[in-house]
């Protein structure tokens, strides 16, 4: 069988696909990304100006695939989609999801606005992108995304494609983010001792905030390049430490044991880059639209609210869970001003409107300029500190175990 016969019938399964908990959006974007390099080649250098934020993380998946034959992207994509099907499930139909719970759970504050979004919307764009309709115990920013990614037709289209991401692509990268930190000392050691110097977990990241190219994205490419380049030390370090070595009295895990809360911490410190960079950059797309109009900018503001500011608040929620770890915990908390400013503007969007709530949101994040420009990077560094500090003590501690 060929691999255009066999794209076309993992396309058509991908249709009727019924998962058993909804997929993550990095995945539903890694999926939407080889099926269009697979139908239309390489992806437009550069976005349309009535581009919304969603349609420029769909571009951004698209191009990270550019010089990808289309056979090739048919390939990755019946393989993908074998990964998410063994992933996530299919359900039996007639059968609930066991995604249970809901991101909403314990936050009063996200119903406001949801409020205001009428039900027979998110069944249409449901039904326009040609996915099944999602557990109704999904979280609210997610109940319009569809169980899979919708099979785009040959031709270009883009309203086959609509509901594809409704949160930008840092913001669905945090829950693997959290997983990442959540590593144990043992299997990140473990890890490292399979683990080629040319192949580590940080050299494989890019900036999910902005395009690579974007000056603005230099911080974010700051903190993957120092990363990489200490795990980079934490995988060679075995070619000159250990028996038969240059220094054969000490064991490469030590230094790698010292690493590790390093390693961590700088997971940490991209989580909160991650929703600060959201926080403000829908603060500036906030203030351009009220200036200059949503017809304008093309970024309602009920849509920011919906695809932006909620789903950060509840991102920052989720980082002071019991289960997260100590530094994503402490980055939660560090983020506490930014989720409480976020559900007062929700609030004051459910009694006074959207343009006073808009109003309230910009106000309130500008007053607080110091917090974000000034305390929280200060906080970083100090996280560092305090994880070379501790990084002695789990050195101490492989070394007493050798």
């Amino acid at each position: 069988m060929t691999a255009a016969s066999n794209f076309r019938q993992k396309t058509h399964f991908m249709k009727s696909w019924k998962p058993q908990r909804p997929p993550s959006n990095r995945d539903r974007l890694e999926l939407y990304a080889l099926h269009k390099q697979s139908v239309s080649g390489d992806a437009p250098t550069a976005d349309p100006p009535s581009a919304s934020v969603a349609d420029k993380a769909k571009l951004t998946a698209w191009r990270s695939k550019m010089g990808l034959s289309q056979q090739d992207a048919m390939e990755a994509y019946v393989v993908e989609c074998e990964r998410q099907v063994q992933l996530y499930g299919t359900r039996d139909d007639g059968s609930r999801s066991s995604a249970g719970g809901g991101g909403n759970s314990g936050s009063g504050a996200t119903t406001s606005f949801s409020q205001q979004q009428p039900n027979n919307n998110q069944q249409q764009q449901q039904q326009s992108s040609g996915a099944p309709a999602s557990s109704q115990s999904t979280p609210m920013y997610h109940s319009t995304t569809p169980q899979n990614t919708p099979a785009a037709q040959t031709n270009n289209n883009n309203n086959a494609d609509d509901g594809v991401l409704l949160c930008p692509r840092g913001l669905a990268a945090i829950p693997l983010l959290c997983a990442a930190a959540s590593e144990s000392r043992s299997a990140y050691l473990a890890r490292l001792q399979v683990t080629h110097p040319s192949n580590g977990w940080w050299a494989k990241q890019e900036p999910l905030c902005l395009e690579v190219n974007n000056p603005l994205s230099i911080p974010e490419k700051l903190i993957i390049g120092i990363a990489c380049q200490i795990e980079r030390i934490s995988l060679v370090v075995s070619e000159y430490m250990g028996h038969g070595q240059a220094v054969s009295l000490l064991s490469p895990r030590v230094l790698q044991a010292f690493l590790w809360p390093v390693h961590n911490v700088f997971l940490s410190i991209w989580i909160l880059w991650i929703l600060v960079c959201t926080y403000l950059g829908s603060m500036v797309s906030m203030s351009q639209t009220l200036l200059f109009g949503a017809k304008r900018t093309n970024t309602p503001l009920g849509r920011l609210f919906l695809e932006e500011i909620l789903p950060a608040a509840r991102a920052v929620e989720s980082l002071c869970e019991q289960h997260q770890t100590i530094s994503v915990r402490m980055s939660g908390l560090a983020l506490m001003p930014m989720m409480i400013l976020c559900d007062v503007a929700n609030g004051v969007v459910g009694r006074l409107g959207i343009l006073v709530g808009s109003v309230v949101f910009v106000g309130m994040g500008a007053c607080g300029w110091w917090y974000w420009l000034c305390v929280l990077p200060w906080l970083a560094v100090c996280s560092v500190c305090l994880a070379v500090m501790s990084g002695w003590c789990f050195g101490l501690i492989e070394l007493s175990g050798n």
